[in-house]
């Protein structure tokens, strides 16, 4: 049996409450009779429930009141029975019934409507009078007259009689009453409870150890309530990382262990940095206003680039010094100065290729965010994060990429099928792309990947075989955690962080 010196005082005044007024009693009732709060009440009650001592059969009831429109027809009557009132005598204008029947815009609208639709009023000559049909209709009770008066406070369907009923679905309809759900919660003492209850009684114990009781010694004298170290404790929710964020931290230490280096770039690019270094025709597609977003402001400045410009003209125009054609078309400076925000993190790569401290042979990666106009759905968003690396030196062949790709697949991804398709981008070949399978979706492209063009290096003083890619890691995280939906993964929802659980904790 339970010791009854284990119970909280808000416990033992609920249980000397139900041994003054019996089982069977409602929360309401407690309340009243209790003098407790009713969330003291709740808690009590979810202590004893835990502890079997008692039981709470809960039962859920439709409840209907007034609304503040239909406080205002229970004081004046309801707005047809009014409007009937100011035409009995003679007909009116529409200004006259609004006026004489005490109606605002809404109410003689609605009033209208319906005295029309019922054939109590008749218009002609721009006057509405009353029909035969509405002086009978005037003469018989209206049984609104006896619910609305009754519904100024919340009343239980059960408590409204039968004949009134069948008038609730036409006054919710006019916006007169509103509706709602209440719980009744229901008080049984259990086997347990009856057992104790004899015994229970309010005694002065200490229940909480204060600073001051300690030091004025207040505890003299007195009993100490006992404590139930069985007794279950609520969950401690702890504050941790979101899960996308701590797999993008975790996927950047294993870069740095495996020896590249992180490089850094700004969201707001130039043209001229994202499109143009990376051969990038200046008519191609991908540089309209469906596939970036520009800035409207004034073009940026290239001056301390005004050579390497030269060059980049030359090579999209005839090729330069490159062994290519180019593209044959006369290449527009001022495009180049276009500000945007960037469309890739390759970007970066091509202006770490720029940079005085690039080291040959050398590792370099980035996982920043990049922007492009798209269709949401669970595969795309229109700003997500990017993982661009690139590793130069005499060595890289396109095997090396390939293994490269393999590698974020299956042990960053956690992916067990991977292909890799055929591929075309401008700035690189040749050019891949690497696709997984996710359970569920089948398969998805993860990214593209290739070798830098000479017109890419050559005008940038580098000529050793650049290998680089860019893959979605969101993409990666949602295989490797088989997430459904990337929008999941930047929702508000709780829940789903405290009770993520991790496939790695390495990863």
């Amino acid at each position: 049996m339970i010791d009854v010196d284990i119970l909280h005082d808000l416990e033992k005044k609920v249980l000397l409450a139900i041994k003054e007024l019996g089982e069977g009693i409602t929360v309401n009732i407690l309340k009243e009779k209790s003098g407790l709060s009713e969330s003291d009440i709740n808690r009590a009650l979810e202590w004893l429930k835990e502890k079997g001592i008692l039981k709470i059969e809960e039962d859920i009831k439709e409840r209907f009141k007034l609304t503040e429109v239909g406080e205002k027809c229970a004081e004046k009557g309801m707005p047809e029975k009014r409007f009937l009132n100011a035409i009995k005598d003679k007909p009116l204008g529409f200004q006259e019934i609004q006026k004489k029947a005490d109606l605002d815009k809404n109410e003689f609208n609605a009033a209208i409507g319906f005295l029309k639709k019922e054939d109590l009023i008749q218009i002609s000559e721009g006057k509405i009078s009353i029909t035969s049909s509405g002086k009978k209709r005037l003469e018989n009770p209206w049984r609104e007259d006896d619910l609305l008066p009754m519904l100024k406070d919340w009343l239980y369907l059960a408590e409204i009689p039968l004949g009134l009923r069948e008038a609730l679905p036409f006054l919710e309809e006019r916006g007169l009453v509103e509706q709602d759900e209440t719980t009744i919660k229901t008080i049984y003492l259990t086997d347990e409870g009856k057992k104790i209850l004899p015994k229970v009684k309010l005694e002065e114990k200490i229940d909480l150890l204060t600073p001051k009781i300690i030091v004025e010694k207040l505890w003299k004298g007195k009993t100490f309530r006992k404590y139930n170290i069985s007794a279950p404790s609520p969950p401690i929710f702890l504050g941790k990382k979101q899960p996308y964020l701590k797999f993008v931290e975790g996927l950047k230490q294993k870069l740095i262990s495996l020896g590249f280096q992180e490089m850094k770039g700004p969201l707001v690019e130039l043209a001229f940095f994202n499109n143009d270094l990376l051969f990038m025709p200046q008519d191609h597609p991908a540089r309209e206003i469906h596939d970036i977003y520009f800035i409207k402001r004034a073009g940026g400045d290239l001056k301390k680039y005004k050579s390497l410009l030269d060059k980049i003209e030359k090579v999209h125009e005839d090729g330069w010094e490159t062994g290519s054609k180019g593209w044959r078309y006369p290449f527009d400076k001022r495009k180049s100065k276009d500000i945007i925000l960037r469309s890739h993190t390759t970007a970066v790569s091509v202006k770490k290729l720029l940079s005085k401290d690039l080291k040959i042979p050398g590792k370099y990666f980035t996982i920043d965010r990049v922007y492009r106009p798209d269709v949401i759905d669970w595969k795309h968003l229109t700003e997500f994060d990017q993982l661009d690396g690139i590793i130069l030196g005499d060595e890289m062949t396109f095997r090396e990429l390939l293994g490269v790709l393999k590698m974020f697949a299956m042990e960053v991804g956690g992916v067990k099928k991977i292909k890799f398709v055929p591929g075309y981008f401008p700035f690189t070949e040749p050019s891949v792309e690497l696709h997984v399978y996710m359970k569920g979706k089948g398969w998805i492209e993860i990214g593209g990947a290739g070798i830098f063009r000479p017109e890419v290096t050559l005008p940038l003083g580098i000529e050793v075989p650049v290998i680089a890619w860019g893959l979605g890691i969101l993409r990666l995280f949602m295989t490797k955690h088989n997430i459904n939906d990337m929008r999941q993964v930047f929702s508000t929802d709780l829940k789903w962080i405290r009770e993520f659980r991790w496939k790695n904790a390495n990863n």
